[in-house]
């Protein structure tokens, strides 16, 4: 390490020491686990809700160690209420659970650790970095470690001033159909004067699909997606550009009338605990197993 880093380094571990996010250092014979020490703190009330109902709250009071950088109801705040919401549903229940495991590191990882290291992988499968900026360890170059270092029985808690969300994991493996489709005939085409090369005819919806609760019936005419021409071309930018919660828009022909629909994207979970993005167009994306 050169002169430079040391010195990082020791500005890291003097003018972030230990603290809770009340500015008080814990005391030995009061720290608990990881839920316990943000329960006392007081300001994690969404993180701990967050936790309860993704089902990870078992993990956080398990032996460790691990690092937990805990972002604040105020960096919660900031997602919207409605998001908020939205993330605490039942339905919601895998997602959430991914943005919380993008949270968590193996190991207890103290901020002058995470300065050396540079960068570590969560739960989530995703790398994050650490580096020092105005006299300040930031995470990916933008979020804030507003307290360091604050001990608990089974790791380590970083409070953080926003919310981490990791990438959109690019759909694997082969395509699990939510809706039957075929090209539709030249006859059915020339009369609804639509391209048979550019357009889909839904055949059958599979029942329980986001396609049946988007409002996609059998034997609607698919037309465009996000304003486009039915090509396979189309249906990868979609699977693309959707990313975390976001939506995708079908044009389609029922009974001649023109109508839109707009479905949902979301995160569905496969046996070994593998994560995927679900994709509206094909309404799921699953992944084989090896």
């Amino acid at each position: 390490m050169n002169a430079l880093a040391s010195l990082a380094v020791a500005t890291i571990a003097m003018t972030l020491a230990p603290v809770t996010s009340s500015g008080a250092a814990p005391s030995p014979r009061q720290v608990g686990d990881i839920t316990e020490v943000t329960g006392a703190a007081g300001n994690f009330k969404t993180l701990l809700a967050a936790a309860k109902a993704a089902g990870v709250i078992d993990e956080w009071t398990a032996k460790g160690p691990m690092t937990l950088l805990a972002p604040t109801d105020k960096a919660f705040a900031a997602l919207g209420a409605d998001t908020i919401r939205n993330l605490l549903q039942p339905e919601n229940k895998d997602t959430l659970a991914r943005i919380l495991h993008h949270h968590v590191i193996a190991g207890a990882l103290s901020s002058s650790d995470a300065l050396k290291a540079g960068k570590a992988t969560t739960l989530a499968g995703v790398e994050i970095t650490f580096a020092l900026k105005g006299g300040r360890l930031q995470v990916n170059g933008e979020i804030n470690i507003t307290a360091n270092d604050m001990k608990a029985s089974n790791g380590v808690v970083h409070v953080i001033d926003q919310v981490l969300i990791p990438p959109a994991m690019k759909p694997k493996g082969r395509l699990v159909i939510g809706f039957f489709s075929e090209a539709p005939g030249e006859e059915l085409a020339n009369y609804l004067g639509v391209d048979p090369t550019t357009s889909l005819l839904v055949s059958s919806v599979t029942k329980g699909s986001a396609a049946e609760k988007g409002g996609l019936r059998a034997y609607d005419l698919i037309t465009e997606i996000n304003g486009k021409p039915v090509t396979s071309k189309t249906i990868g930018e979609a699977k693309e550009s959707a990313g975390f919660e976001g939506q995708v828009k079908l044009t389609i022909l029922r009974r001649g009338k023109e109508m839109t629909l707009t479905l949902s994207v979301s995160v569905i979970s496969f046996p070994r605990r593998r994560i995927v993005k679900e994709m509206t167009l094909t309404l799921s994306v699953g992944v084989e197993e090896d």
